[in-house]
């Protein structure tokens, strides 16, 4: 008689990690967050990219930015730096996160005065508070699936559909775009859907988190801390 296939139930249950995991998970978070030339290199090119794709009215060129953008990770780090109470990598990766979207911000006003946007069809949101209501569910729903995805590799893959559908980077943009214009209702309807997705991939995946036990990788987290405050002050004496 053929033998039964055993069935692994951490593999069954999704919210089953090894500590091994989750240390390799808070690695990998430090690696890709660290504010060092790779990191700020492809934040300006996937911004560019985004701010050219808007000018241009190409949805593909705006999703090839949005898939080069480093900028979901750190986001996700300061989600881990919630539960585990770190306010030192919170303050950190903070910092980081907020040079980062003056870094997008300023991509969409420079582009738009550089080459204007006469021949565009920018898409000018409604101003109505359920658009970003919706955005933030999506986001909230991105960055559990973010968070997943980081902690359990045999989901990994989907990664790129999350960095598509969170869509954090071109509202932010074209708040940018609208200012160059002096659209005030652009730029304020853009930055409070730019809002809105922040806040919800940094919900979403807090609670991914906690539902995973990170809560109790707290001494692992104050390491890696560290070493991201170090890098952090060794990039601002730099400059």
């Amino acid at each position: 008689m053929p033998q039964k296939k055993r069935i692994n139930k951490d593999e069954d249950d999704i919210l089953a990690i090894k500590a091994r995991d989750q240390y390799k998970t808070i690695d990998e978070l430090v690696k890709k967050s660290k504010p060092n030339s790779v990191y700020y290199t492809l934040l300006i090119i996937s911004s560019l990219i985004i701010a050219f794709g808007l000018l241009l009215g190409n949805s593909t060129v705006v999703i090839g930015g949005m898939l080069v953008t480093p900028v979901l990770t750190p986001i996700l780090f300061i989600a881990l730096g919630i539960v585990t109470g770190e306010l030192g990598l919170i303050k950190s990766v903070g910092q980081l996160i907020a040079k980062s979207f003056a870094i997008v911000f300023a991509s969409g006003l420079v582009a738009a005065w550089i080459f204007g946007t006469g021949g565009s069809s920018l898409n000018f949101i409604e101003n109505d508070i359920t658009v970003p209501a919706l955005y933030f569910s999506v986001a909230l729903l991105a960055g559990a699936a973010a968070t997943f995805a980081w902690t359990r590799k045999d989901v990994v893959d989907i990664l790129p559909g999350v960095a598509i559908a969170v869509a954090l980077v071109p509202p932010l943009t074209l708040s940018g775009i609208g200012l160059s214009l002096l659209n005030v209702t652009l730029v304020r309807i853009n930055f409070l859907i730019f809002l809105f997705n922040v806040f919800g991939v940094i919900i979403g995946s807090l609670i991914v988190f906690s539902l995973l036990g990170f809560y109790k990788t707290k001494e692992r987290v104050h390491r890696e801390a560290e070493v991201v405050e170090k890098e952090t002050k060794r990039t601002s004496k730099k400059k």
